[in-house]
């Protein structure tokens, strides 16, 4: 095994690592981190497929990749959505998922599951996601130098930010300049999906103790809520009232 193989694996690995803390921490349940897990899944099912670890017909492995591309930014918009704070900017990031995935549609429909589709659609995508993570992200820093609950989102935040913008330049070397040196180009994705991964382990971790301190917080809310209840009802009588003893 060469190094280059070795840092696929490696990589490989890195992108299993978000998809093992959702399912260990329970974080399933939330829609957002659903997406999460999806897109790291069909991404690491896919590098499996590049280093020829999971061996598939070339034609299955191409039609793959495709869909995981056409998937990505759908599943990182929805994914984004958790940092929303306000129901405006939900219902915006909802438009542009919805704007987005017609956008895909129509040139698929004169393209289709193709190369040039994704050439087309992945310039827009990586603008659109990097241009919202980058606002979260600063955002969520300003957050976490106050507060330090919002530590978790920080990083996975700056995660995406830098996986995007690394992406960005791959997506210009690889498909518009169309660079031959193609096993380079890998590497830096190899690479860039390490440092990606560790930093979204490291979000979820931090993320899941916050998660937890607060569902602490409202049984034991909700055990002193039910205490106090209990303590202002009123004994009950062991007498016969006294309507009872009137003469008719």
């Amino acid at each position: 095994m060469n190094w280059h193989a070795a840092i696929g694996i490696l990589s490989s690995i890195a992108l299993f690592a978000p998809v093992v803390l959702i399912l260990a921490f329970g974080l399933l349940r939330r829609k957002s981190y659903l997406a999460l897990f999806i897109y790291c899944l069909l991404a690491f099912t896919y590098n499996l497929m590049t280093e020829n670890i999971i061996i598939v017909p070339r034609s299955f492995e191409r039609t793959w990749g495709i869909i995981n591309n056409l998937l990505d930014f759908p599943l990182m918009i929805t994914f984004l959505m958790m940092f929303s704070t306000s129901v405006a900017q939900k219902s915006r990031m909802k438009l542009y998922l919805v704007v987005y995935l017609c956008f895909e549609l129509v040139v698929m429909i004169f393209f289709g599951l193709s190369i040039k589709t994704i050439t087309i659609v992945m310039g827009p995508g990586l603008v659109l996601i990097l241009i919202i993570s980058s606002y979260f992200f600063f955002e969520k820093v300003q957050q976490s130098i106050i507060h330090i609950k919002a530590l978790g989102k920080a990083f996975l935040t700056a995660a995406i930010v830098f996986a995007y913008g690394c992406f960005s330049f791959i997506y210009v070397m690889h498909y518009v300049i169309e660079m031959p040196d193609v096993p380079n180009i890998f590497l830096i994705y190899f690479l860039v999906t390490i440092v990606y991964c560790s930093l979204l382990a490291t979000g979820l971790f931090i993320e899941n103790k916050r998660i937890r301190k607060l569902e602490e917080l409202l049984v034991t809310r909700k055990e002193l809520h039910r205490f106090f209840n209990d303590e202002k009802s009123p004994a009950t009588s062991g007498k016969t009232p006294d309507r009872e003893w009137k003469w008719n």
